[in-house]
């Protein structure tokens, strides 16, 4: 099977019992379920559950368990990710921990495709790093990014 491009930007509502739908163009890599928790920038992760080992692996399957910060980042996403099953509606749950970590407050959440997995996020919180991003300036970016590459 081929791998899909999770892409787009996409403005969810939490249901009564805090369960957030994945939009259903982008539902079908999560048949088998969702693997769900913290991730590096104050956001929420959300992977195809059959997806998740190799992202896990590729991504700290060269640190040592013998460096403190590994171990820390190990613990850190590993230790919050929870596999869910989707609900007839395609829904999973966001936990009150997981909300609190995000800074999910309201009934709304952006989700952001990223490639192999989603991010939720807050949308103030959002808002405000694409602003930042926009001001400090994009190319600028880019072509740091560049240089790390060449």
């Amino acid at each position: 099977m081929q791998r899909r491009l999770l892409s787009g930007t996409y403005e969810c509502k939490l249901d009564d019992r805090f369960r957030l739908a994945i939009p259903a163009r982008i539902r079908e890599p999560f048949a088998a379920g969702a693997t769900v928790g913290w991730w590096i920038d104050d956001c929420l992760i959300v992977v195809p559950s059959l997806e998740w080992t190799g992202l896990v692996e590729r991504t700290f399957g060269t640190m040592s368990l013998f460096d403190d910060s590994a171990r820390d980042m190990n613990r850190f996403i590993i230790g919050s990710a929870l596999h869910h099953d989707l609900d007839r509606q395609g829904r999973i749950p966001l936990s009150a921990e997981l909300r609190e970590y995000a800074g999910i407050a309201g009934g709304t959440v952006k989700l952001v495709g990223v490639g192999e997995y989603l991010e939720a996020w807050d949308p103030g919180q959002l808002s405000e790093r694409f602003a930042r991003l926009r001001r400090e300036g994009v190319s600028v970016h880019a072509k740091r990014l560049a240089d790390r590459v060449a």
